[in-house]
């Protein structure tokens, strides 16, 4: 036999699952549309200063003279620099159409790694 608690707890559980899937299916953005490009200026200006702070060390401690010096560290340094440098921009445009503050989707960009360029 069904109690009206059983009976209760069904309706409820049904109600809380269509409300739901209505929030996630909103086309109304959940953020404030300027707090959040705020918050994206402050991660580009972020990985753009550690940027510059591990292009310093690696030419401090990776090249000499014009030189690279190939070893593991130092093209494990370069290639982290390289690839945050070249898929930040990427990945914050892509926060940004995602959060519709933009209608343009960014391309992947194609990311090369050359320790060198960076001794010159």
């Amino acid at each position: 036999m069904f109690t009206a608690l059983f009976i209760v707890g069904k309706i409820m559980f049904r109600l809380i699952c269509l409300l739901s899937m209505c929030t996630m299916v909103s086309c109304t953005p959940i953020r404030d549309r300027n707090t959040y490009n705020l918050e994206l200026v402050y991660i580009q200006q972020g990985l753009e200063r550690q940027g510059e702070i591990v292009l310093d060390h690696i030419k401090s401690t990776c090249c000499l003279g014009s030189k690279f010096t190939d070893s593991l560290d130092c093209n494990s340094m370069v290639d982290t620099y390289i690839t945050i440098k070249e898929r930040t921009p990427y990945h914050l445009g892509m926060m940004r159409y995602l959060g519709r503050l933009t209608e343009d989707r960014p391309e992947p960009p194609k990311v090369v790694v050359e320790g060198a360029l960076l001794c010159e």
